[in-house]
């Protein structure tokens, strides 16, 4: 819907309705009572003509919409499925915080909470198993470690035992050995020599001499097979016995490297089960938290005292501020709702705010703190003041019924003043107030034409009127403010004349450079700084300049636009292109 009304500029053939209108005009923009009786009588007494007064008036715009609570809080359904409501408060009931508002079917929740126990504790006692089996391994571990470690000292030991003992005992027997042997070999050989002397002297028989040789000859074969096993130990044995103990130190030295890698493989394994189980446990531990959260959000309690709106009331609302069609029908005991469904609202209606959308054409002229006249007539018709508190960053469209129109919506915060009786979705009309001409000479709008550049009021000379130029500046729905060309006091003419009032002859080129125009060097007329009641600065033959004799020449066409850029009604309508039209008309009068 448009944000302001405007009402199309039409003739108004009874003078009576015109002078009514103008006296409403200035007694609306009067400061006290004393000068909009004046300016009422006044007006009365010249029936179709207003006086240009000096007076202060307000550039106001006009915008529906419905009012909403500052602070709400949304109820919405919890759960991950669609479920059915079994339990639900009546819509329009106050609660306080903590009454239940809705309770949700929550049988299938609950089947699966009891599967989900069950599944807990039977991972609990996996994760239990896996635990003791990894505490076991470590144990194992250690025991194989230490088994291990102790080999290997023990080859090392051997080693440095043979290196150091054995060795060298069994190197100095065998010495020894052969060290008796050529002592023994020495005696010997001088007893077998002295066997042969007795023998040859006759002292000692053939055989006790043999037996001699015999054992010197054993002698010989004795220190050579003890030196022969010196030799074999040192050379063969000793190298033998060396390689044994050191390939026992490194077998061991191995045994405990591969101890400790299938340590770490099989602890590694039973951590990993344990982890694992671990995390099944807990997977399952928030599967059912999250079950039996849902469980337990299926009762809705109020978080904060409020008044109950059903979310499907919203819905439609919504819809039909935009133009749409119906929406939900009411939420029932066994509605199904769907997850993330909005259910209520909890409006607080001790602070409201009215929504209103304003055309976009008008967005840009309105800024926080603008100040706001709020009508309710849901309250009686009663008005609240307001500010401004922000507007919309994105445009929003007229829906389906006008899919080209764009308005924004503006947020008004409004002083309730302790009214109670105020609720959400309340139908307002909001009047902003976009801008405040403090004193200025000021004539009703439709006392203003246009022709060309040429701004002008119908003046009274004698008993037929002449045109006389003026600038337009700022214009509300009814005042226009006249910024050249006229004093105040000065008579218009509220309605356009006949062709024989009006005086012939051209525009004046004193009044028109008293105006704010001026001739170029084609005598053309130009609006010196563009022309303040909006368009480009235009140019018309001066010898073109409307002769008298009223609409029967070519007539100018009166300005659809505001010095501020709003139509006359304080309106959103785009300014028509300025055109030679059929006759000048009077400016569209507008309600508020």
């Amino acid at each position: 819907m448009n944000a302001t009304r405007s009402i199309t500029a039409t003739r108004l053939p009874r003078p009576l309705l015109l002078a009514m209108v103008a006296g409403l005009a200035l007694a609306s923009g009067c400061s006290d009572e004393g000068e909009r009786k004046a300016a009422v009588k006044a007006a009365a007494g010249t029936a179709d003509r207003a006086p240009a007064r000096s007076m202060g008036f307000e550039i106001v715009t006009t915008a529906n919409g419905e009012l909403e609570a500052r602070k709400r809080v949304e109820i919405r359904n919890p759960l991950d499925q669609e479920s059915a409501i079994v339990r639900i408060v009546p819509e329009g009931t106050r609660v306080t915080a903590g009454d239940i508002l809705i309770q949700l079917n929550v049988e299938e929740i609950q089947l699966k909470v009891d599967e989900e126990k069950l599944k807990v504790e039977s991972a609990r006692a996996d994760a239990e198993v896996a635990k003791n089996a990894y505490e076991i391994q470590v144990k194992e571990n250690e025991i194989k470690l230490r088994q291990a470690r102790l080999k290997l000292e023990l080859a090392e030991l051997a080693l440095e035992q043979w290196e150091q003992g054995d060795r060298l005992k069994k190197e100095r027997d065998l010495e020894l050995a052969a060290d008796k042997a050529v002592l023994e070999l020495h005696r010997l050989a001088e007893v077998y020599m002295r066997a042969q002397n007795l023998n040859a002297e006759g002292f000692m028989s053939k055989n006790q001499m043999d037996l001699e040789e015999v054992a010197y000859i054993e002698a010989i074969s004795e220190y050579k097979t003890s030196k022969l096993a010196l030799d074999v130990y040192r050379e063969f044995q000793q190298v033998k016995d060396r390689k044994t103990f050191e390939s026992d130190v490194a077998e061991a030295s191995q045994e405990l490297d591969k101890a400790e890698l299938n340590s770490r493989s099989e602890l590694a394994s039973k951590l990993a089960e344990m982890n694992n189980s671990r995390e099944q446990l807990l997977g399952l531990e928030r599967k059912l938290a999250k079950l039996t959260k849902q469980r337990d959000d299926a009762t809705i309690r109020a978080e904060r005292d409020g008044l109950v709106v059903y979310g499907t009331s919203v819905d439609r609302n919504s819809w039909s501020g935009r133009g749409g069609g119906g929406g939900e029908s009411t939420l029932t005991i066994g509605t199904q709702v769907a997850p993330n469904q909005l259910l209520m609202i909890l409006p607080d209606t001790s602070e409201m705010l009215a929504a209103v959308r304003v055309h976009e054409s008008l967005a840009g002229r309105i800024r926080k703190d603008q100040a706001v006249n709020v009508r309710i007539d849901a309250a009686g018709g009663v008005t609240f003041a307001g500010r401004v508190e922000s507007v919309g960053v994105m445009a929003e469209t007229g829906g389906w019924r006008d899919p080209n129109l764009r308005e924004y919506t503006v947020r008004v915060a409004i002083d309730t003043q302790g009214n109670s009786n105020l609720k959400p979705a309340m139908r307002c009309e909001a009047r902003i107030i976009l801008d405040t001409v403090p004193e200025a000479v000021a004539i009703p709008v439709q006392a203003v034409f246009n022709e060309g550049p040429v701004q002008f009021v119908y003046t009274p000379a004698g008993a037929r009127f002449e045109r006389l130029p003026i600038r337009i500046g700022r214009r509300s729905d009814t005042l226009a403010e006249v910024v050249k060309g006229l004093d105040e006091g000065t008579m218009v003419l509220l309605r356009e004349p006949s062709s024989g009032e009006v005086l012939a002859g051209n525009f004046k080129p004193d009044m028109l450079t008293a105006a704010g125009y001026r001739l170029d060097d084609s005598g053309k007329v130009i609006a010196e700084g563009g022309m303040r009641g909006g368009g480009s600065p235009a140019s018309l033959p001066a010898a073109g300049v409307r002769p008298t004799g009223g609409p029967s020449a070519e007539r100018g066409r009166r300005d659809g636009r505001g010095g501020d850029g709003t139509s006359p009604g304080g309106g959103t309508s785009p300014a028509p292109a300025q055109s030679p039209a059929p006759a000048a008309q009077p400016a569209p009068a507008a309600t508020r």
